[in-house]
C-alpha cells in the first residue's frame, strides 16, 4: 500500500514538474517576445524623433521660400484678376445637364444593391440681382 501511495505522489511530483518546466519555457519566450517588442519601440521612437528634427530643419521659412522662388512661378495678383461675387454664375446655371445634382435623392435598382442617381434635368434659375 504505501509503495502504491508512493509511486503515486512520485508521479504526480513528476508530471507538476515537468508542468513548471513547460511554463517556465514559454514565459521565458514570452519576457524574451517583450524585450524585441520593447526594442523595436524604442527605435521606432528613436525614428520619429530624427523624422521630426529633420521635418523641422526642411521646414524653416527661409529655405521654403528659396525652394518657391526657384521651382514656383508666382507673382503678385493684379487688379484685373480680382472678381466679384455678383460676376460668378449661379451654382444650377455652371452644372452640366450629364451631372447628377447632389441634393436629388437616390433610388436603387430592384436588381442591385448599389444605389444609382436619379435622372435630372437642368434647372433655369434666374434671379433679379444675376445679371
Amino acid at each position: 500500500m504505501i509503495r502504491i501511495g508512493l509511486l503515486v505522489w512520485v508521479a504526480l511530483a513528476g508530471a507538476v514538474g515537468l508542468g513548471l518546466f513547460q511554463i517556465k519555457h514559454v514565459v521565458q519566450e514570452m519576457d524574451e517576445e517583450l524585450a524585441r517588442l520593447n526594442r523595436r519601440i524604442a527605435e521606432e521612437h528613436q525614428a520619429i524623433h530624427v523624422l521630426r528634427a529633420e521635418w523641422s530643419h526642411v521646414n524653416r521659412p527661409p529655405l521654403l521660400e528659396g525652394f518657391a522662388r526657384r521651382h514656383l512661378d508666382l507673382v503678385p495678383m493684379r487688379p484685373e484678376q480680382m472678381a466679384r461675387i455678383s460676376d460668378l454664375p449661379l451654382r444650377a446655371e455652371a452644372m452640366p445637364a450629364t451631372v447628377p445634382r447632389l441634393d436629388t435623392p437616390r433610388r436603387a435598382n430592384p436588381g442591385s444593391a448599389t444605389p444609382t442617381p436619379t435622372p435630372t434635368r437642368p434647372v433655369a434659375v434666374t434671379s433679379p440681382g444675376a445679371r
